[in-house]
Parts: structure tokens; sequence; C-alpha cells
């Protein structure tokens, strides 16, 4: 086991540039083994999915086997795969009536679950983070749509369509008895439409660490994409390490490192500008679009890594800091500690400066789980 167990960012591979969710088949996930112990191995997991790569290591007697991982993955591509056209999302994206609902049986329970925790994080972050934000990533190239030259009549057109609000769209589960039945979603607006790309993945990470647990693994770590979840420790007895890449271009070759965290039982996700964008008239338009103006956010804020109980909030978090910018996401991202205590958030930014330097900010609970590369490692 390395010094460092897995970098947070993007994985600087051709299909993680394909920007959105551009799934792969997942029979390519294999599973390696390294002998430690008569009774104790570790395994390793990792193949494509989500446009990107997955890694799942954890120790243990017993290995899990593959298709447990493939069947989590393969649940989330066909709810909520936007580049997956029979994807339930795109039917539900795709349905224009505001005289019926759009029913379905949400068998897992991924749909409440997902909805719950997005409108719980869109409340707590003012609407910085807003699923509705999907026709604007279409509007703005980062989506399905080829990109065009965006006016300001073309933006204002959308931003009415925006916004998790049930008078726009709304979801009802239905019982007898207390058991479910089905799930109704309800358009007011038939213009609106989902994408949860800024909190699936992390969502994705969660549940691939249940299925581990429910065979029997303690010790884990689960990363897709750069979101990552850890449980217990490493084969050595010594918490997981994380590396935050520094915010620059380094799609080929070598990615610095801006820190290390050593991370048990939270998860740990990053958002930033720095890989994902294009540059129009001279002008950088990032992926992250602000559900407040309809534009590609434009501050100094290249990088949020977030510390929470579990990668979906983490996930969500890290976007909202990100379309509020470095102030307000600070001011954001305090609050929202002082709110929820239990969920154990800590926050580290990475900003840009005028004198092409990096102005760091980090929250007081780190402690000595957050090193900085200059500093020495202990082995």
């Amino acid at each position: 086991m390395t010094l460092v167990d897995k970098r947070v960012g993007l994985t600087p591979t051709i299909k993680a540039f394909l920007l959105g969710w551009a799934f792969v088949v997942f029979a390519s996930g294999c599973v390696d083994s390294k002998d430690s112990s008569d009774d104790h191995q570790t395994f390793v997991h990792h193949g494509d999915t989500q446009g990107t790569t997955y890694v799942v290591k954890y120790h243990g007697a017993d290995s899990v086997p593959q298709a447990v991982l493939d069947e989590v993955l393969e649940s989330i591509d066909v709810e909520f795969n936007l580049w997956r056209p029979d994807s339930r999302i795109n039917a539900l994206n795709a349905f224009d009536r505001t005289d019926s609902v759009f029913a379905f049986d949400d068998t897992n329970r991924l749909w409440s679950v997902m909805w719950d925790r997005s409108l719980e994080i869109r409340k707590a972050s003012m609407g910085a983070f807003d699923p509705t934000v999907h026709p604007l990533v279409d509007l703005w190239g980062f989506g399905l749509k080829h990109r065009t030259e965006v006016t300001q009549e073309a933006v204002d057109s959308i931003l009415v369509h925006v916004g998790m609000t049930t008078d726009r769209i709304d979801m009802t589960e239905l019982e007898t008895n207390r058991i479910y039945d089905v799930t109704h979603i309800r358009k007011g607006d038939v213009h609106t439409s989902l994408d949860f790309n800024a909190i699936a993945q992390g969502f994705t990470v969660d549940l691939m660490g249940d299925a581990l647990e429910e065979n029997g693994v303690v010790d884990y770590m689960v990363e897709i994409g750069g979101e990552v979840k850890c449980k217990g420790n490493r084969p050595d007895g010594q918490p997981w390490r994380i590396a935050i890449d520094r915010p620059v271009d380094e799609t080929w070759g070598e990615r610095p490192m801006e820190a290390v965290v050593s991370i048990k039982n939270a998860a740990i996700c990053t958002s930033g500008n720095y890989r994902k964008f294009y540059e129009s008239d001279g002008i950088r338009r990032s992926h992250t679009i602000s559900p407040f103006t309809g534009y590609p956010v434009q501050h100094t804020l290249l990088s949020a890594t977030i510390r929470a109980v579990d990668a979906a909030t983490a996930d969500a978090l890290a976007t909202a800091c990100m379309v509020w910018g470095p102030d307000s996401g600070r001011e954001f991202i305090s609050f929202y500690r002082q709110e929820h205590p239990e969920e154990m958030i800590e926050a580290f930014f990475i900003s840009a400066t005028d004198e092409d330097a990096f102005d760091l900010w980090q929250t007081d609970g780190w402690g000595a789980d957050l090193v900085p590369v200059d500093q020495p490692l202990n082995p």
C-alpha cells in the first residue's frame, strides 16, 4: 500500500474529459488481490464507469464478487445516466404533460434518497446547489447538446424554468397501509429538467460502500472519479490517505499535490473548475453553472474539497461552494458546519491570486489530518 491511496480530482483520461455522465460498460471491472497473511488479503477492484474510473480497495479474508459492485453501478446508470437513451431521468426530462404524472416504481428507493437529499442541500445552500440547472448545462455546451453562441436572451428564457420548487417539479410517494406502491413526479413546468451529476457520483460511492459492508467488509476505500469514501484503516492499521491535487491543468503527465488528508469513517469530495472548461472570445467558461445568473461562474475559487460523513453530501456541498465562490463559500460552509455538527463537515479551498499563486483556506477542524505537501509526512 502506497503512502497516498488515492488522488482527489478528475481522473486524467479521455473518458473523464467527456463532460457529464458518459457511462462505460462495467464488464471491464476486475479484481486483484495481494497476499498479506494466510487469512488476510488486500483486494482491489477497478474499472470504468460514469465517464471516468473507479477503484475499490479493502482487506479481509474473502473478496466481494465483482457482480455485487457491477449491480450497484448499473442501478445508478439506468436511473440517472443522461448519456443513456433509455434511462429513467431522460424519460422524465422528456415528459411534457402537466395534466398527468410521470409514474414509476422506485424499486430500490434510489429516487427517494436522491430527491430528498437534493432538496435538503438546495435549501441549505440557498439555491446554489440545484439539479434543475440541466438546460443551462446543455445551453453552455457541457451536456449532450453541441455548444453554440449563447445570448442573454437565451439564458433568460431558460432561467425561468430553473429551480427545484414544487410548482415546477414535485415528487410524491404513494402508499397503501404504509406499504410503498408507486412514485409520481408531477411537472408544473414542462421545460424543467434534471441533472444529478453534482451529487450522483458521491451517491454511487456511498452505495458501493454499503454493498461492501453488507458483504462483511469493515476496512475499505471506494473512489469514483475523485469522489472518495473510507471506512476503517489500511492494511497497515493507519488511516487511509487521500491526496488533494494542486489546481493546475495537467491533464497529461504528472499531477502535483497540494495536500494529503488522512481519512477514517468519512468521505472526501472535490469540485473544481480548472480542468472542465473552454475558452470563447478570451473568456474561460467553467462547467459550474450558477442557477442564479445562468452563466458559468467567474471567481477565483479553483477547487473546493469537502469532508463529510457521506460522499453524496460532500459532493453536493463542494458544488455549492464552487457556485458561491471563495468568500461567500466560506460563509456558507461555516454556517452549514454550525447547523449540522453531526455531518463532520470540513472544507479546504484553493483560490487563485493576482500573483499567479494560490490562496489556501481551511476550516479549523482538520487538525493533523490535513498536511500540506511542503510539510514532512510520517511514513
